[in-house]
């Protein structure tokens, strides 16, 4: 039989696809049974596929003479012909006397076969004209009028309730089977669609860049490899299959292994687990391990694995951590060099800037007095370059921290200005201070690495200024924050100077190295003061014209109460009459310098060379006080300490040290020390720190 593809449901499915002949058949035959009508299915190119309980005056008479055969024929294309035009139901009295009902069967829009029943009478027949046809037509008399007479009679009300019934039971059947078939048909696309992703992730296992490998979870043998996996074991893929990974792994790591699966069956995953593998070329790799366990449909428990090669990264940890190690001791033997360099330095420089100090006090000539401030400053500018040094190894190591604790800007300015104003005046520049009327003083802020920066950018201001004026001046920006500006009349610097302002051990211009000296770091720890400031640093420079530093820093309001002046004291020292006072100090330049500062105070004192020596006078002379130098021979300061706290705690013990780091001076805190004066030492703190213990009695 040829299809039309225009009469089909999908394109590969028939009214004879879509119906369980068979089954529809038997139903059939058992309603003509009860009902006495007969019924026929008939595709649209007139095939019979259903026949049931058909008349015998059909099927023995009016089929088989040539005649009424054509009427039922024509009759049957009347029918089918008035279904295909589009009519739902249709009647047809045959000329051979009985009458035929037809109505379409649709599977939605789609026209796909004709439900036949027939063969009845809407009246009972005429006998007679029936016996004439027999006559005329050569049938047996006798056999066809009792044939006719078995042919039921129907009213149309009757004949409509069973046709009504009789459609719709094709048509559920028929959309029962097309469901069926499309169920069938999302069947297939499924199937299609899972072998689909089980051949993608067949694929994707092979092609990862990464080992896999499935086992069952029963007995953990190995059911499935993938080539990575297997290349890193540098074995084939069958000879993995049915083995276990143990004989692999480190035997110190198989406990390790069997407690991860066991925990499979509460968590269903497990990793990332670090193993380290033994190969077949005597070799090991360093792995990491991600399982987790699924169910096939099979009711099978497995366990997939993802294998990671992480060797190369374990080998760069260690490389790291290695050099991490390396970078640390470097860091450690180079803080232990700039610490060791800075006392080496300190310690000459305590008996330079103390002699100088003596002799600003003690000298009256005018001109005199102008050399020892001029070496005076000097000093203080070569502590300024040894103290940039230490700071910079700080900032680099991130152990540079800032105190917050109330201050006055107004003091910290000037006392710059006060130092400063020697250097100043000699060049006869006009160095002042301008604090702008509506100021209101008091911050919580640094106020040593405050002045640390505005002494750097003061000082360079006087340094590279030779006529003209330096202004400082202190105001209150819109943003509510401090702005402190420093202005000079100086060299200025150019576009190029500028860009390496901030560069570590580069100045503005590389002649300023040879005409004005200088490290090149003093501008470098203000930027990174300032950072750490959260604060602002700009410049604004012209060439022969001059510079314009501003510092912006984002300080909080201070209770006034608790603001701690900066301003600096006069330099008078505390009446000690009486008082006796032990000095442990090796250097003998250094106890020189030490004897002429304590002069002035009346103190009696005494000398010890080092710990031991200390101890043993201590316990001789019983005295006030005790001011004692941490490195010297034989004993050093801190267990001189120790010993003589052990025997009084009541006598004040001093650090007086070129050891200026602050973690050495929680250390000697922590040890006992009761203060810490730094070499050199500055006379002011020096006084300021002994008229603290005026009280002791002997």
């Amino acid at each position: 039989m040829n299809y039309d593809p225009s009469l089909l449901i999908t394109p590969h499915y028939f009214i004879k696809d879509l119906i369980d002949i068979k089954k529809l058949t038997e139903l059939l035959e058992k309603y003509s049974l009860a009902t006495g009508m007969a019924t026929a299915l008939l595709d649209l190119d007139g095939n019979v596929l259903i026949a049931t309980n058909w008349q015998d005056s059909c099927t023995k008479f009016h089929r088989k003479n040539a005649t009424t055969c054509a009427n039922c024929l024509e009759s049957d294309t009347i029918l089918a012909g008035q279904l295909a035009a589009g009519e739902s139901y249709n009647v047809y009295r045959c000329k051979n006397g009985l009458v035929d009902v037809a109505t379409p069967v649709k599977i939605g829009e789609q026209h796909v076969a004709n439900l036949f029943t027939g063969q009845f009478f809407f009246e009972p027949p005429d006998i007679d004209f029936f016996r004439q046809r027999a006559q005329q037509l050569g049938f047996d008399e006798q056999a066809y009028i009792e044939a006719i007479e078995r042919v039921p009679v129907y009213s149309e009300e009757k004949i409509k309730s069973h046709f009504d019934f009789l459609v719709t039971l094709a048509q559920t059947i028929a959309e029962m089977g097309a469901a069926t078939i499309r169920m069938e048909q999302l069947n297939q696309q499924i199937l299609k669609h899972n072998q689909s992703l089980t051949n993608s992730f067949t694929d994707f296992i092979e092609i990862a860049p990464v080992g896999v490998f499935k086992m069952n979870a029963s007995n953990g043998k190995f059911t499935l490899v993938n080539d990575q996996f297997a290349k890193l074991l540098s074995l084939k893929k069958e000879q993995l299959i049915g083995k276990d990974l143990l004989p692999y792994i480190n035997q110190q790591t198989h406990d390790q292994l069997k407690q991860q699966l066991t925990l499979l069956n509460t968590t269903n995953f497990f990793g990332p687990l670090e193993l380290e593998l033994h190969l077949a070329n005597n070799q090991n790799k360093v792995v990491l391990l991600h399982g987790i366990l699924t169910q096939e449909q099979s009711g099978q428990r497995i366990i997939w694995t993802i294998v990671q090669d992480i060797t190369d990264i374990k080998e760069l940890e260690f490389n790291l951590r290695e050099a991490k190690t390396k970078a640390e001791d470097a860091n450690r033997a180079k803080s232990d060099f700039l610490a060791n360099m800075s006392h080496e330095i300190r310690t000459p420089m305590n008996a330079i800037f103390g002699t100088l100090q003596t002799l600003q006090i003690t000298t009256t000539t005018v001109d005199e007095k102008k050399l020892v401030d001029q070496a005076l400053y000097s000093a203080r500018s070569l502590l300024t370059i040894i103290n940039d040094i230490l700071d910079y190894s700080k900032i680099e190591a991130h152990k540079l921290s800032l105190e917050q604790i109330p201050i006055l800007l107004e003091q910290v300015l000037n006392s710059i200005c006060s130092d400063l104003q020697p250097i100043a005046s000699a060049k006869k520049l006009d160095l002042t201070l301008n604090i702008a009327d509506d100021f209101e003083d008091g911050w919580v802020g640094d106020p040593v690495r405050i002045r640390q920066i505005i002494l750097n950018l003061a000082a360079n201001a006087v340094k590279f200024t030779k006529q003209g004026y330096v202004v400082i001046s202190l105001k209150k920006n819109n943003q509510s924050q401090i702005e402190i500006s420093v202005q000079d009349t100086g060299i200025g610097m150019s576009k190029k100077g500028l860009a390496a302002l901030y560069a570590r051990f580069e100045q503005a211009d590389s002649s300023t190295t040879r005409q004005y000296g200088g490290t090149g770091l003093g501008m470098s720890i203000s930027k990174n003061l300032v950072d750490l400031m959260q604060g602002k640093i700009q410049v604004q420079s012209t060439p022969n014209v001059g510079s314009c530093f501003i510092v912006t820093l984002p300080l909080e309001k201070a209770n006034r109460k608790q603001i701690v002046s900066s301003a600096k004291t006069a330099i008078k020292p505390p009446n000690l009459i009486g008082k006796h006072v032990l000095i442990a100090e090796d250097n003998e330049i250094n106890q020189s310098v030490i004897q002429c500062l304590l002069k002035p105070t009346k103190a009696t004192c005494y000398f010890a060379s080092d710990g031991f020596q200390a101890i043993r006078m201590f316990k001789q002379i019983k005295p006030d006080l005790v001011l004692m130098d941490i490195r010297m021979p034989n004993m050093d300061g801190v267990q001189a300490c120790l010993h003589i706290k052990s025997i009084s705690t009541d006598t004040p013990v001093i650090a007086l040290t070129a050891n200026v780091m602050k973690e050495d001076i929680l250390t000697y805190r922590q040890t006992g020390f009761d203060h810490h004066i730094g070499k050199p030492i500055e006379l002011s703190e020096f006084y300021c720190v002994l008229s603290t213990y005026t009280h002791m009695s002997h």
